[in-house]
């Protein structure tokens, strides 16, 4: 049986939606509602208040975590999940208290603890603002003090699982580290969809099909 131009077009307006990435799954981080637990390596404090959204506050030498499973109520997200995306949104800021006042590792860490806490792992932290040469830092805070907004798709930098989502203002010196303070606000975490064979098959059809019809 020919299968016909009409068919094609039609075929592919129902699918075709399917062929673009979507979003299966998107976890926001309400910093105040949430459990956030210090990470052994962790002196410092944090505060969360509501500002456009959920903010969080880290001052000297804080690292806090947040474990997927107690937020969201799944074992972990799997990064090397051929289906999907992770990818992760948020807005960044640094405030200085004082002149002089620096962080030396100010990001996010994207952990998998599955095998008990780390006290680090640079492959899977993003440096925006420190001093100290440490984790991945081609992404980058130039907002001065102001907020700006990332979105990251972690599947080009890491693999594996993440189990805990670490926030971070690193400052060991003994100056300049207590008037820093490094904020999160609007966080998500999402699972975006891929096209899958069939759907891009289908619009390469109904895309034949337009040609076919444009020729006559």
């Amino acid at each position: 049986m020919k299968f016909s131009t009409k068919a094609a077009v039609l075929l592919t307006t129902i699918f075709a939606s399917t062929a673009h990435a979507g979003i299966i799954n998107s976890y926001d981080i309400d910093f105040s509602a949430l459990p956030l637990t210090a990470h052994q390596q962790n002196s410092g404090s944090y505060s969360t208040w509501d500002f456009n959204g959920s903010v969080l506050n880290l001052k000297e030498d804080a690292w806090f975590t947040l474990n997927v499973n107690d937020a969201f109520g799944i074992a972990s997200l799997d990064i090397d999940n051929a289906s999907t995306n992770i990818e992760l949104s948020f807005d960044f800021r640094v405030k200085a208290n004082s002149a002089g006042s620096y962080s030396e590792i100010a990001g996010i860490w994207l952990a998998d603890f599955s095998g008990g806490e780390q006290n680090y792992d640079a492959g899977r932290t993003f440096n925006l603002d420190g001093t100290q040469n440490f984790g991945l830092d081609d992404i980058a805070y130039t907002n001065g003090e102001s907020w700006q907004t990332f979105t990251i798709k972690l599947d080009d930098y890491m693999a594996g699982i993440i189990t805990d989502i670490v926030f971070i203002n690193d400052c060991d010196a003994s100056v300049g580290c207590s008037d820093m303070n490094v904020r999160f606000r609007n966080a998500s975490i999402s699972e975006v969809s891929e096209p899958t064979a069939m759907s891009l098959i289908l619009l390469g059809m109904g895309f034949m099909g337009w040609r076919a019809r444009r020729q006559k």
